[in-house]
């Protein structure tokens, strides 16, 4: 009888092209599923001995709004705790990563709009035949801009590109910030409802390959805004990426890092079980990916 962790990202309704969203609906037939097999638990329930049933944690990655204003409400009025983690770099210095800004512009832009953008404003010649990797997209425009966004130009380029058409969407960086993430109070209201609030990251990078510069630059100051801002002292980790490629060499080197600051464990994403903490790198099983949890329910 072991445990398993799930993760979400976005919850909310499909009406955002560019983005990969679980419906509010199923999402609560998610959790109906899950409760009639599992406990549903916060993380500090893994380190209590198991009752009748394996438990479950729900995690939530990136802070992004629809966590409070939908997940968060349904988890609410059907009494199950979770995991939410906080992205620091938006909240304290408007900075928004460029996944969430590739997002916005695909949600609210035509693609061969963006596009027809591109090529009049940079030499992206090369990019239709090196965008294989996504083509699985229908759409050979959205094809070309996410190669384009995510390889091929520089990050000036990109964040330069895509902020100018995010601010024309949310009006200024304050709206869009306020607009797209989870706000301190907010977090703050989550923490008061049973809710467990961890860290996952200052800027969305991948593991580095440096421990303990990866930690200095990304782990730290998130760390300090929970602390500081919500006076929560951070135990619980979820890495951007689950690590990037190097994710096994994060789990090794990072491990002792966290632990020596206090840290009680690490949501991954590679899929598995788990039994209780008794490993500090805890597996989660993606909810896009095995519903209606058949896979994990033997």
């Amino acid at each position: 009888m072991k445990d398993i962790a799930v993760m979400y990202h976005y919850v909310k309704t499909n009406d955002w092209k560019g983005i990969v969203s679980l419906e509010p609906e199923i999402f609560e037939q998610q959790i109906d599923i899950l409760n009639k097999s599992y406990e549903i638990v916060s993380p500090d329930d893994l380190r209590k001995p198991r009752g009748l049933k394996p438990r479950c944690v729900l995690t939530f990655d990136d802070g992004t709004k629809d966590q409070y204003t939908i997940a968060f409400q349904i988890m609410k009025n059907k009494g199950v705790p979770g995991y939410f983690t906080v992205m620091s770099s938006p909240l304290l210095d408007e900075v928004v990563p460029i996944f969430h800004l590739v997002h916005i512009v695909l949600s609210f832009h035509s693609d061969e709009e963006i596009w027809g953008d591109l090529r009049g404003r940079y030499d992206v010649d090369e990019v239709p035949q090196l965008s294989g990797i996504y083509s699985y997209e229908k759409d050979i425009y959205r094809r070309y801009n996410k190669y384009a966004f995510n390889f091929f130009l520089t990050k000036d380029q990109a964040r330069d590109y895509l902020q100018e058409k995010a601010i024309k969407v949310f009006g200024t960086s304050k709206n869009l910030i306020d607009q797209y993430y989870v706000s301190k109070n907010e977090f703050m209201e989550m923490k008061s409802q049973g809710m467990t609030i961890g860290v996952h990251c200052a800027h969305h990078t991948p593991y580095c390959g440096d421990a303990n510069i990866f930690y200095k630059d990304e782990i730290e100051p998130c760390g300090l805004f929970l602390k500081n801002e919500l006076n929560i002292t951070p135990e619980w980790y979820t890495p951007a990426f689950g690590g990037g490629e190097q994710y096994k060499a994060m789990f090794r080197d990072l491990e002792p890092i966290l632990r020596e600051h206090g840290y009680k464990a690490g949501f991954a994403t590679t899929p598995g079980k788990n039994n209780g903490l008794s490993n500090f790198w805890l597996n989660r099983y993606d909810c896009i990916h095995v519903p209606p949890f058949k896979s994990i329910e033997n």
